[in-house]
């Protein structure tokens, strides 16, 4: 039997919002893949690449304690180098991260579809999730609470004569900044949320180990502060670390949804009407 006049016109309505969102996806990818965002884009990871690694180059060779307080108990204190430091260890993340989204720029994806298939993209997309925005966000945000409560617990004033200020931004404040700018101007798709936690959770707590294991070969920890807590407190302190960089993470997903509610949901659309 033929279709009756109803099913066609149900069919052509089907094809013709198919189609719709079809030329709504290309008016989206038009805009994002070319012109002005195009290079708007490349241009953050270009200058956030350019000023992380410049940051890692000037923190790690030219910044210096002064020669008359390297006595023996401060050497011995300097196990682990500057590798101890979240925030050095963030800032060399923050710098490959930008770096994998500068190359995802020229020979990846980043058209806005359900599923890439350009391994670049799908490593630049799991890296910010899972370490390079919940990082950046507690380290900014923890450093500062802290150093507005009491500098002398997280970065003593002595630290002022060899420590310049927009060294202390880069590390402490424009991780955060150029995460939002990245957020808001490239299209991701999360990882699932077991697959981002894990990560998330892994290299929180593999740093939180490392901290034990620079205070048993220097007999100091890291940071001011957790020689000031009590034990018990010190622990909860640890435990809030790793609770605030899971906020972090749920942070970004959220944000990332808000940003991109619109093109998710043509997505959504075209998956619904050509299933």
């Amino acid at each position: 039997m033929g279709k009756s006049r109803k099913q066609v016109r149900e069919l052509n309505a089907a094809k013709e919002a198919v189609e719709a969102t079809k030329v709504q996806l290309d008016t989206c990818n038009d805009a994002y893949t070319s012109g002005a965002f195009k290079y708007l884009r490349f241009l953050v990871h270009l200058l956030a690449a350019a000023q992380f690694s410049y940051g890692i180059y000037f923190h790690y060779f030219r910044v210096h304690w002064p020669t008359d307080l390297l006595d023996e108990d401060e050497l011995k204190a300097r196990w682990g180098g500057k590798f101890k430091y979240l925030t050095f260890l963030d800032v060399i993340l923050q710098a490959i991260y930008h770096s994998l989204a500068l190359l995802n720029d020229l020979f990846g994806d980043n058209k806005v579809s359900g599923d890439s298939k350009s391994m670049l993209r799908s490593a630049r997309d799991y890296v910010f999730a899972a370490f390079a925005f919940p990082v950046a966000h507690n380290v900014c945000l923890s450093f500062w609470v802290i150093y507005v409560w009491d500098r002398e617990l997280i970065f003593p004033s002595a630290l002022d004569a060899i420590f310049p200020s927009w060294l202390n931004h880069v590390v402490h404040t424009n991780v955060a900044l150029l995460a939002i700018m990245d957020l808001f101007t490239c299209f991701r798709r999360y990882p699932s949320r077991l697959a981002g936690i894990t990560g998330n959770v892994s290299f929180i707590l593999l740093y939180i180990i490392w901290l034990h294991i620079v205070r048993y070969f220097s007999g100091e920890w890291v940071y001011p502060i957790l020689e000031v807590l009590p034990v018990y407190l010190r622990y909860v302190f640890l435990a809030l670390l790793v609770g605030f960089n899971l906020v972090c993470y749920l942070l970004g997903e959220f944000a990332n949804k808000i940003v991109w509610g619109p093109e998710f949901k043509l997505l959504n659309q075209q998956k619904v009407k050509q299933g």
